[in-house]
């Protein structure tokens, strides 16, 4: 069963690596290949203390194992050999549940894997040969731990990876990828320096006690011939691999007869009664159902949900992480970032809506109402979270030079942004492919956005705030506050009615472009 398991995931990766996709997936090995054999070359660096070595190792192994053990939840499930496709067949769960632990074996990850891992053969090979051999059994054992890893975690997220939760989970995940991605320019060296000085003992101590230190702390022992400490830690990822390896079968069968919500008949029956209708917040006009429609799409449309978190993320930890080697000269703007973010992400709102596009073209005299809503919907989601940010970031920096300047730029960037992005969304519209991604399009729109929105915004009131600056005036600096606000006021009014008329005089021509998911 192991084979014909095997043959199935490598026609399906083949089939996959074909068309279209050969390029993403050529991109996505050279992406990994670098970081593998970056991964290596860290094994290959003489330290200056003694230890650093095992504790770099350490981290960048469980870089690795945290990407075999979230991978399931990025990919929704095993994206080869689907458990569902089981449920059916006549077939004992525990055999199984060894068939499919012995095809996952079977995977091109490996490979990489192999070359990352083996960084602890080469920092054993400084010490000897000794230390080199034990860095194979730990290589070896790490493999087989990030397998075993990988299979028991579809079993125990499985349940909830297909459902909403599971999709808001894995959209979480994607958002932490992109951002720690983003930031890992300013992320690694703070990281790297700190391990590589033994100024975090804590950080040092952390990395090694996981699982995935277990194999450089073998290593660094047998470096010290410390053979008690070698034996240590090998033994436990031997044991760690043979209790994933027995919790693995009865995670399957709960799986194989579990419902896809995971819940009980009766459970979900609970939650089914009437509800007792609540009284309307917004105004029962067409204004107030856009605005309505449209809060409700911020919360339950998953592209819209990634989006303003990545813009939260990026924002808040790309101004937060300097501070951790003592500058707080960035911790003022971290709500101007996020704004920015998040008004260059929506610029392609009817875009992203596609089809729908038709409801609003044969409604008499709403493109109005539905240009309004949707002004008023980004204000409400993104305008109060940058002004406290903007506010209590500046308060507990310090800086006091800067509140004019994002007291000033925080308003005319939201309200400016408001009416930027409803303009750029009629003015440009790029559907979403059929499976509701996004196409590369769409994404060279967004990249320029976040260029060309703060300079429109915030063009006359950084006029004043460096002329105040240069000239030394406070007053001139402050003015800068009332004209940002008016400036962002005029953009809101002024482009939110150009793209009102866009959408009533070139309506049938904008519904051509996305009447059709992109191929």
């Amino acid at each position: 069963m192991v084979g014909v398991l095997i043959e199935m995931r490598t026609a399906i990766m083949r089939k996959r690596a074909q068309g279209k996709r050969a390029w993403g997936t050529l991109a996505l090995v050279l992406v990994v290949t670098l970081f593998a054999v970056s991964s290596f070359a860290s094994g290959l660096v003489h330290y200056a203390r003694p230890g650093a070595g095992a504790d770099v190792l350490a981290t960048l192994s469980f870089g690795w194992l945290l990407g075999w053990v979230t991978g399931p939840v990025l990919a929704g499930d095993d994206s080869t050999l689907r458990l569902d496709y089981f449920k059916l067949l006549p077939i004992p769960a525990r055999k199984l549940a060894n068939a499919m632990l012995g095809a996952a074996f079977v995977n091109v990850s490996l490979v990489f894997s192999l070359v990352a891992f083996a960084g602890l053969i080469a920092y054993g090979a400084q010490s000897g040969a000794a230390a080199a051999a034990v860095g194979v059994v730990a290589v070896l054992l790490q493999l087989v731990l990030a397998v075993v890893a990988s299979t028991v975690a579809i079993g125990v997220m499985g349940p909830t990876i297909s459902s909403r939760r599971g999709r808001d989970f894995g959209s979480m995940l994607v958002a932490l990828v992109i951002t720690g991605l983003s930031l890992a320019s300013a992320l690694v060296p703070i990281v790297a320096k700190k391990l590589t000085s033994g100024q975090s003992p804590v950080l040092s101590h952390t990395v090694r006690l996981l699982p995935s230190g277990w194999g450089a702390v073998a290593v660094d022992a047998a470096g010290r011939s410390d053979w008690g400490m070698v034996a240590l830690p090998l033994g436990g990822l031997v044991l760690l691999i043979g209790a994933l390896a027995l919790v693995w079968p009865p995670l399957l069968e709960r799986r194989l007869t579990l419902s896809v919500k995971g819940k009980s008949g009766a459970k979900a029956a609970r939650h089914t009664g009437p509800r007792k209708p609540s009284k309307p917040i917004l105004p029962s006009t067409p204004l107030g159902a856009v605005i309505g429609k449209e809060l409700r799409l911020y919360s339950r449309s998953m592209l819209r949900s990634l989006q303003l978190m990545i813009a939260f993320l990026v924002g808040v930890l790309a101004c937060i992480i300097p501070s951790l080697s003592g500058s707080t000269i960035m911790l003022p703007f971290a709500g101007l970032l996020f704004t920015v973010i998040a008004a260059a992400c929506f610029t392609n709102l009817y875009g992203d809506d596609g089809s729908s596009l038709w409801l609003t073209l044969v409604t008499p005299q709403v493109e109005r109402a539905d240009v309004r809503g949707r002004q008023w919907a980004w204000f409400l989601v993104v305008g109060p979270v940058g002004l406290l940010l903007t506010v209590v970031l500046t308060a507990i920096s310090g800086q006091d030079w800067a509140w004019p300047w994002v007291l000033a730029a925080e308003p005319a960037l939201v309200a400016g942004g408001t009416g930027l992005l409803l303009l750029v969304s009629v003015l440009t519209m790029f559907p979403l492919t059929a499976d509701g991604s996004p196409t590369p399009q769409r994404q060279v729109k967004v990249n320029i956005m976040l260029i060309l929105l703060p300079v429109l915004a915030l063009l006359p009131s950084a006029a004043l705030l460096i002329s105040g600056a240069v000239a030394g005036s406070n007053l001139l600096e402050w003015t800068a506050v009332p004209v940002g606000i008016g400036w962002g006021a005029l953009l809101c009014w002024w482009l939110g009615r150009v793209a009102q008329q866009r959408l009533e005089t070139r309506g049938p021509e904008l519904f051509s472009m996305v009447r059709k998911p992109a191929t």
